[in-house]
């Protein structure tokens, strides 16, 4: 355990070598945490306090550019000093301007000795610093209720992807299963435009009645209509000079999509019962969970207003992706009704075996009823047997797809992400057959309809173990 009395710093970067000599030159003067991947540094970030961050420029999941975007933009701002082997002057002011406080360049002439007087210098600085924080009151205490949160890959990725479009009016297309967090994106998309006063609009597409949907959008005249008894703003009006959530789009009827394409067009809307048009400035960031390449061609969703929509997308991935990130959402939902609710090794373990068809929103619901368990029984604790899920067939024997595995975009699209997602869905679906046959070669050869040496060569390019195996 480290001193407490040091500075603690985390030295993030994909060379371990680096970090261990890192470790072993500083370790007299800070306490010196290390990270290697991206869930690694996240979950040191998050749950224990440091002083600045070291951060490698260069590494193969996410560019140190980007990683340390992603940190200010959630508004952690623990110093950064990036660790660079280039000396380009575009180099060293891009990483100022993304919120680095200084920079040492790797290999040279005395490294060590620099970037130990360089962590000196900007932690003086630091103290010395009152807090300036760019936001409101208002802006920063809606950053903190409507966190991204998540040590994943998937996630750090996640929150980078967002950041590429502040400053963006294009209309954003969000797709992903129930309860991932759809509407958590589309308010960070608004949030990281730091104004306080920029309107957001949510409207859940799959609750308004058919018949209401022109009035609800677009607002109505006194006496349009039976019931219209007063003038009335429609949503887009409200969400002037901010952004407007259309969630569940693919239940817009075939009328209403005509007239939404109409407006993303000539950025006006009619009030029902009114002649007069009413120019807007809204952004318009729609959800939904279905397929609307399917929907156009079945003709349930045109074309052209799918076309409109889709000029940024965003996916949300499902929990079942992102199995790091389990534990901490389960902590951070117990934590907001008993701060001092702890969990049992076999509760986490059953948490981060389940496959959450219902996702983050199953899982904020398991663990509320879980809480219910423990107030009965005047625990702290949550064990196993006070999780209810929804789907109990469900459960640990079914392995999770790894983090990072599936793209999330076309960047990730590419031949090697594709051989090694190929590789563990087949070495995944022979351990499990395996264990259904009781480790019998022969009986599992038979059913595969392999040949013997068609099988072993499989199983060795895929760098099987042979215990409890039979061998014919």
């Amino acid at each position: 355990m480290g001193n407490l009395n040091k500075i603690t710093l985390l030295a993030f970067d994909d060379d371990a070598g680096f970090l261990r000599q890192l470790k072993e030159r500083l370790s007299d003067e800070f306490n010196v945490e290390t990270a290697t991947a991206i869930p690694q540094a996240m979950k040191s970030i998050v749950t224990r306090p440091l002083d600045l961050i070291l951060l490698d420029m260069n590494m193969p999941e996410m560019s140190g550019l980007e990683f340390l975007k992603t940190l200010r933009q959630r508004n952690i701002q623990y110093p950064v000093i990036m660790l660079t082997g280039e000396t380009k002057p575009e180099t060293i002011v891009s990483t100022i301007q993304a919120g680095a406080v200084d920079y040492v360049v790797k290999g040279s002439e005395d490294f060590f000795i620099n970037l130990s007087f360089r962590i000196s210098q900007s932690l003086k600085i630091k103290n010395l610093q009152k807090d300036n924080a760019a936001l409101s009151k208002k802006v920063s205490s809606d950053l903190a209720k409507y966190d991204i949160i998540g040590i994943s890959t998937t996630v750090t990725k996640q929150r980078a992807e967002i950041l590429k479009y502040k400053g963006t009016r294009s209309t954003v297309l969000i797709t992903g299963e129930n309860g991932t967090g759809k509407e958590l994106i589309a308010r960070n998309l608004s949030l990281q435009e730091n104004d306080p006063a920029r309107p957001f609009v949510a409207v859940n597409c799959g609750a308004i009645p058919e018949n209401l949907f022109e009035s609800e959008l677009f607002g109505h005249k006194k006496g349009a209509f039976t019931g219209a008894v007063l003038d009335r703003s429609g949503h887009f009006v409200m969400a002037d000079g901010g952004d407007i959530f259309l969630d569940e789009i693919g239940e817009l009827p075939l009328n209403m999509q005509v007239k939404l394409l109409r407006v993303l067009q000539d950025k006006i809307v009619t009030p029902v019962g009114e002649t007069k048009p009413i120019s807007i400035n809204v952004r318009v960031i729609a959800a939904t969970n279905r397929n609307l390449e399917d929907m156009v061609k079945a003709k349930t969703f045109r074309e052209d207003l799918y076309f409109r929509l889709n000029k940024i997308r965003l996916r949300t991935a499902p929990l079942r992706e992102r199995k790091e990130d389990i534990l901490t959402l389960a902590k951070r939902f117990a934590e907001k009704l008993h701060p001092k609710t702890s969990f049992s090794s076999e509760a986490k373990k059953m948490l981060e075996s389940y496959s959450w068809p219902g996702n983050i929103r199953e899982l904020q619901n398991v663990i509320e009823g879980a809480l219910l368990n423990i107030e009965s029984g005047k625990r702290f604790t949550i064990e196993a047997e006070d999780l209810q899920f929804s789907n109990m067939e469900i459960r640990a024997d079914y392995p999770t797809i790894p983090s990072g595995f599936l793209p999330s975009t076309i960047d990730e699209i590419n031949s090697s992400n594709f051989d090694s997602c190929v590789r563990w869905i087949e070495k995944t679906f022979l351990n499990r057959s395996l264990k259904l046959v009781q480790g019998d070669n022969k009986k599992l050869i038979e059913l595969l309809n392999l040949s013997k040496a068609d099988y072993y060569r499989r199983k060795k390019s895929l760098e099987f173990e042979k215990e409890n195996e039979v061998t014919p």
